[in-house]
């Protein structure tokens, strides 16, 4: 009986594997304004408006990503650089970041607030930040994850969930303009009722830290950065089926799919 119950859910799964990969709603790429898969082993821009990114202080590009290749980052001084443009002014009252990030606890004495975070996505300075994940200097917030912008009202938000452990999370941070939302593997962590709109312009973009501090130690993958308001079953597709796959970039296949399917059965 147990055989054949085991039979039957690969049979299930393997069914619904070939329909949605086909099937996943796809997410409009006219809204994306930065897209860095990383998968060139450079930080060029997918999104078609030129925004790619330069590599700083020993900053690499490496195998083992969450989907091909990875940003890595040494938790000391390098990051990626994207030059400011038109695309990438955030003065709209809607806006989305996503990330895949793997990240490891940097150590545990109190180090003075900030400097030891691991910034994911920041508009020029940490303190205009979209995505970031608290260090050592936060004590027993070690790990969680903030979201928002000091041009919003109340600024910023961070969630109960500890992302820093050497596993793989997908993070999501949206923002329509009466709230701002953060997911952790596509389930909703925690959300504020905001009000304001970024207001961010002619500014720089760092990916995995900031010139002067807060670099993240650890790999990230698959970050994007977008003018409107996601839905949670847009966070969902993206981190199921690929950032590039949605946005119609990169096919997503039977394969990956299935192993992504699986892996979540396994994790319930």
């Amino acid at each position: 009986m147990t055989k054949n119950w085991k039979v039957l859910l690969i049979l299930a799964v393997l069914g619904t594997v070939l329909i949605s990969a086909h099937s996943f709603a796809a997410v409009d790429s006219a809204t994306a304004v930065g897209v860095w898969l990383f998968d060139d082993g450079d930080v060029s821009d997918s999104s078609g408006n030129g925004n790619d990114g330069e590599l700083m202080n020993g900053a690499a590009v490496v195998n083992g990503g969450k989907w091909g290749m990875a940003l890595s980052l040494d938790g000391d001084d390098d990051y990626a650089n994207v030059a400011n443009s038109a695309s990438l002014d955030s003065t709209a009252e809607a806006y989305t970041g996503v990330a895949w990030v793997k990240l490891q606890r940097k150590g545990d004495p109190y180090s003075g607030c900030c400097a030891d975070d691991h910034m994911v996505i920041a508009f020029t300075t940490s303190w205009n930040n979209i995505l970031n994940v608290f260090g050592p200097g936060r004590n027993t917030n070690q790990g969680k994850v903030e979201v928002g912008s000091q041009e919003l009202n109340p600024r910023w938000l961070f969630g109960p969930t500890t992302v820093n452990d050497d596993q793989w999370h997908h993070l999501a941070f949206t923002y329509d303009g009466a709230k701002k939302i953060l997911y952790i593997d596509g389930e909703v962590d925690i959300d504020q009722d905001t009000t304001g709109a970024f207001g961010v312009t002619g500014v720089d973009v760092h990916l995995g830290g900031t010139p002067t501090e807060r670099i993240a130690l650890g790999l990230m993958d698959e970050i994007g950065i977008f003018n409107v308001s996601l839905e949670q079953t847009d966070i969902q597709n993206i981190m199921n089926d690929g950032l590039g796959s949605v946005l119609g970039l990169t096919p997503v296949t039977p394969q990956d799919r299935l192993t992504t399917t699986w892996a979540n059965i396994k994790a319930r």
